[in-house]
């Protein structure tokens, strides 16, 4: 929103101050959500009766600063003075010029609450300001925000994988609290910090969204928080993981609305600096009901939004990833939708959160690992910040890099800095865990990409696992120009059993699927009903091998094989 006269207020003479030190006490305590719940609470606690304020970019990040924050529903005017903070002084709010903001009242299922947000325009690049929210007599703190520099300056910004509780009915983010604050006490040259989703374990819960924004304080009011939605944000019951469309992350964080029309604010692109960053939604699972082809028109708009930018560094993220460390977790349909606009306009990193593992993938272009990563694209998961882990993850075959963070939480720092982009990560204490680097005029990365070798029998990886010895005793290999596999060696894998009857069949059980087969016969036996193959079981040195191809059609499991790596890869 503009306001006549803006300008005037950051041409104030006033002395300069220091700014306020950063780090302030964080004793305040988490609440239950089965506790009782008082909308008062949420405001009681600051005199000023504001809570949340929060920074995001909805426009340029070189002149512009969107804050949005809450009130009770009593409090219906908002507004925002600033002031650069070289010639800020107390006296100076006497004389500034007020910029209205918007009202939206929102309605949660913890009672109502009005936001209040606006846009201050016509800021000046790359210097600071001071600023605070409120109304009348009643004002938030001074508090700072830093605009964008001109030109391509080197800037570095924060990355967190999912910060939510883990605990549907224990809004506890105490966790994520020591992960952003520690993060940005040693960091506090971040310009500003994305969150790749699933910040709130129930999205549609006030009381998740309350605990995390109290955790956050004191970093959501000094830097913009340019978040991706994640499946937890479309979820409104906890027994049932019952999805809508997030709802209360679009109406608390006000992001760029220049995405598709269907999934503005939640599918939007920035610049800054000489990059330009794509921030996706890909819960078509959840929301798909919702929006028709959801995951196919973000890739249309993908293709059209890159196609648009001159920036020299293109990011991508999202939530969900196709190059995932999570058992079982493969998205191939997203991978099949959305990685080949990657491909087609070289992005240089993708960003994704869901499986709670920090791992980095070899450069990798059209499904295929390549040498240096100005040949493709690195795909980075982004590990947790939050309460919940997983004790079931690995290192892929498509990974050069994973760290399993079970034991705590992990944050991420990636710098730009002209021709070089360094990502870090480190654990919630401190202690380094990974750092890698992309040179673009020199066309290397540190560490240098050396790819895994070529095996000369071929691989069987399932999931992205690698079988080895004793779990498959006999590779893939081609019979009369068919890929075939051990099926006792794909079948016990992903969960199954195989037995031998006295007839001479071999029975296999997956979940609720029963299929019996004869050696050299074209049909069996599907939950006792007939089913064509496209090529016999065959015997091959005493193992029973079967097609690729019925492999697809008795299990949905697709396949594909990797001639630079010889492996044959199956994933669902």
């Amino acid at each position: 929103m503009k306001n006549k006269g803006l300008l005037d207020l950051f041409a104030e003479k006033d002395k300069d101050v220091s700014r306020r030190l950063f780090l302030k006490s964080c004793g305040a305590s988490i609440v239950l959500a089965g506790m009782p719940f008082n909308l008062t609470e949420i405001f009681a606690a600051s005199s000023i009766a504001a809570s949340h304020v929060t920074l995001t970019w909805g426009l340029d990040p070189k002149t512009t600063q969107t804050i949005a924050w809450s009130t009770e529903t009593s409090i219906t005017k908002g507004t925002i003075q600033a002031v650069k903070t070289k010639k800020y002084r107390k006296s100076a709010w006497e004389h500034a010029q007020a910029l209205d903001t918007e009202l939206e009242l929102f309605n949660t299922n913890k009672g109502d609450f009005n936001i209040h947000f606006a846009t201050l325009e016509g800021l000046t690049s790359g210097t600071q300001y001071t600023y605070r929210v409120g109304s009348e007599n009643s004002w938030s703190d001074p508090e700072t925000f830093t605009t964008e520099h001109d030109g391509d300056k080197a800037f570095k910004f924060l990355v967190f994988g999912d910060s939510q509780s883990g605990l549907p009915k224990n809004p506890e983010y105490g966790p994520w609290r020591t992960t952003i604050h520690n993060a940005y006490a040693a960091n506090q040259d971040a310009a500003f910090f994305m969150n790749v989703g699933d910040l709130v374990e129930i999205g549609q819960d006030q009381a998740h969204w309350k605990n995390w924004y109290e955790a956050a304080q004191d970093v959501i009011e000094k830097i913009p928080n340019m978040a991706v939605p994640g499946n937890h944000e479309t979820y409104d019951v906890p027994e049932e993981n019952h999805s809508v469309l997030p709802l209360y992350f679009k109406k608390q964080l006000h992001l760029p609305k220049n995405g598709p029309d269907a999934l503005k604010g939640q599918v939007y692109s920035f610049d800054y600096g000489n990059t330009h960053f794509a921030v996706l939604d890909s819960q078509e699972q959840e929301e798909g009901q919702y929006v028709s082809n959801m995951l196919a028109l973000e890739a249309e708009w993908l293709d059209k939004d890159l196609s648009a930018t001159n920036k020299k560094w293109k990011i991508v993220l999202f939530h969900k990833t196709p190059y995932y460390n999570k058992a079982f977790r493969s998205k191939e349909k997203l991978k099949a939708i959305l990685t080949p606009i990657m491909d087609k306009h070289h992005v240089d990193l993708v960003i994704n959160g869901h499986d709670h593992g920090y791992s980095r993938t070899y450069p990798i272009y059209q499904d295929s690992f390549v040498s240096t990563p100005g040949q493709g694209t690195i795909y980075l998961v982004a590990g947790r910040s939050g309460n919940k882990y997983y004790t079931d993850l690995s290192a892929k075959v498509w990974d050069a890099f994973f760290h399993d963070p079970q034991a705590e939480p992990n944050y991420i720092t990636i710098e730009v800095a002209g021709d070089v982009l360094t990502i870090r990560a480190y654990t919630q204490s401190g202690n380094l865990i990974d750092t890698y680097s992309i040179d673009k005029l020199n066309k290397t990365d540190v560490p240098l990409t050396i790819l895994p070798e070529k095996s000369n029998d071929t691989r069987l990886v399932i999931w992205g696992n690698m079988l080895q010895n004793p779990l498959v005793n006999l590779p893939p290999q081609k019979i009369s120009d068919v890929w075939y596999l051990p099926l006792r060696s794909f079948v016990e894998f992903i969960g199954g059993e195989v037995t031998a009857d006295r007839n001479g069949r071999v029975i296999t059980k997956y979940k609720s699927t029963e299929i019996s087969f004869t050696l050299g016969e074209k049909q069996a036996m599907h939950n006792n009903a007939p089913i064509s193959l496209a090529y016999p079981l065959t015997l091959t040195k005493g193992t029973a091998m079967i097609a690729a191809d019925d492999v697809k059609t008795l299990w949905d499991f697709h396949y594909r094989f990797d001639q630079n790596t010889n492996m044959l890869m199956l994933a669902k």
